[in-house]
């Protein structure tokens, strides 16, 4: 059995990893564009999207979606729900509008 100060170390490293961040650092990317911003654990997806609108001034507010692991975020939900660590990285796509015909499959003579 080890000695008391040993196991009380031991508790004590226990206790912290127990203990969940308060805040968190997540990124944002799209293409070669990448925010990073931090946020608390009971802040709404909706900050994080609204600071992405506002330092992508070219990009429209609204005009995108925002994907964790390939599933749609939802702006109400909170860092904490989804539960979110540092680094994690959620990914913005731009509606595409509009495109052209596909030339693929005409023959020309």
């Amino acid at each position: 059995m080890p000695p008391p100060a040993a196991r009380q170390e031991a508790e004590e490293e226990d206790s912290k990893a127990a203990v969940k961040p308060l805040m968190v650092m997540l990124k944002v990317v799209s293409e070669e564009r990448v925010v990073r911003h931090a946020m608390k654990m009971t802040d709404k997806l909706q900050v994080i999207m609204d600071v992405w609108y506002h330092k992508m001034p070219d990009i429209p507010y609204g005009s995108g979606l925002f994907t964790l692991n390939g599933s749609r975020l939802r702006p109400e939900k909170t860092v904490a729900e989804l539960e979110l660590e540092d680094d994690d990285m959620i990914d913005f796509f731009e509606h595409m509008i509009g495109g052209r015909k596909s030339d693929a499959g005409l023959i020309s003579a």
